[in-house]
């Protein structure tokens, strides 16, 4: 393309991160919950400072493909209630919103311009069905009760869609930016909010072969995106576990070269591994995040013998 290709044009070319957020109707801070990311990290994407992930990116394609199937299944659905209504065609049918129970329940995002999208989509496959049985799809409020308005919920959770987050929560993770392990390195070097124990690797065992950290958290990206004050974010509840060996390497080199996840966080009950989002090749990197992690703990212990000295202490 010239390079004056652009001059005079009302808009800027779209990036990845740009088309897939607009598409699901996320705003930037409902994107950074959806995508487990700090807001500013949203903002870089959008940006093009910082190319989304990968596999980011994929899983969202994956999850829009969902949702327009999703959302031709219900359309054909309200197509048959308004050809089966005492043998008339009736052209107006209703959809309401999910309640806050329901979306949570549902694993659903809370965001009026994803049902915006969704609602626009359904509405569009059910007036293109043909002459004999199209239907106009209005918008209604929410409602407690399931039927002919809100059934679309019990399809979805059906079709298992959980659009609450990007990626599954099976393989859920959480991703975070470089000033984490600034947080980390404080946390540990003041020990005050850090639980030390010794666990079993494997629960008959009666021998401790681990050591496991345990640090209040809240990030940035969890604070900005739920607008909670700070006395909210007190009470979040999350917490960053680190877990591995008591033995290996005094200079944890042993966790610098695995891809094992050393780093998780706990939270509403679930545990989430943790990988970084940085710009480059090396992004969610489970090697570069162990690495980190190591040259943090070989910092403030100076040794891993240091280490469970302390964790001994306790």
């Amino acid at each position: 393309m010239p390079a004056n290709a652009m001059d005079g044009y009302p808009f800027k070319l779209p990036n990845e991160a740009t088309s897939l957020i607009s598409r699901f109707g996320f705003s930037q801070k409902e994107a950074s919950v959806f995508y487990a990311v700090r807001l500013d990290t949203i903002k870089k994407w959008m940006s093009g400072k910082m190319a989304m992930p990968d596999e980011l990116v994929i899983e969202s394609y994956v999850k829009l493909a969902r949702l327009q199937d999703f959302a031709a299944i219900v359309a054909a659905q309200y197509n048959s209630y308004a050809a089966d209504v005492d043998g008339e065609h009736v052209s107006n049918q209703y959809i309401s919103l999910p309640t806050v129970t329901q979306m949570r329940r549902a694993f659903m995002p809370v965001s009026q311009g994803f049902y915006d999208n969704l609602f626009a989509d359904v509405a569009a496959c059910a007036y293109s069905a043909g002459d004999d049985d199209f239907c106009y799809v209005v918008p209604e409020e929410p409602d407690e009760e399931f039927g002919p308005t809100n059934f679309w919920i019990r399809l979805w959770v059906q079709q298992q869609m959980q659009m609450d987050l990007c990626i599954e929560r099976e393989d859920s993770v959480v991703r975070f930016d470089l000033d984490f392990y600034d947080f980390l390195k404080a946390e540990l070097t003041s020990w005050v909010n850090v639980e030390a124990n010794f666990t079993s690797e494997f629960d008959f065992s009666p021998h401790a072969e681990m050591i496991t950290l345990e640090i209040p958290y809240a990030p940035d990206w969890y604070a900005e995106a739920r607008d909670m004050t700070d006395e909210e974010v007190a009470l979040a509840g999350t917490t960053v576990r680190l877990a591995f060996s008591i033995h290996g390497s005094e200079t944890f080199d042993d966790i610098s070269s695995d891809e094992q996840r050393y780093i998780q966080l706990v939270e509403d009950d679930e545990i989430r591994p943790m990988m970084e989002a940085v710009e480059g090749p090396e992004d969610a990197d489970l090697c570069a995040t162990n690495e980190n992690l190591a040259k943090v703990l070989l910092s403030v212990f100076g040794s891993r013998e240091a280490l469970i000295e302390k964790v001994a202490s306790q």
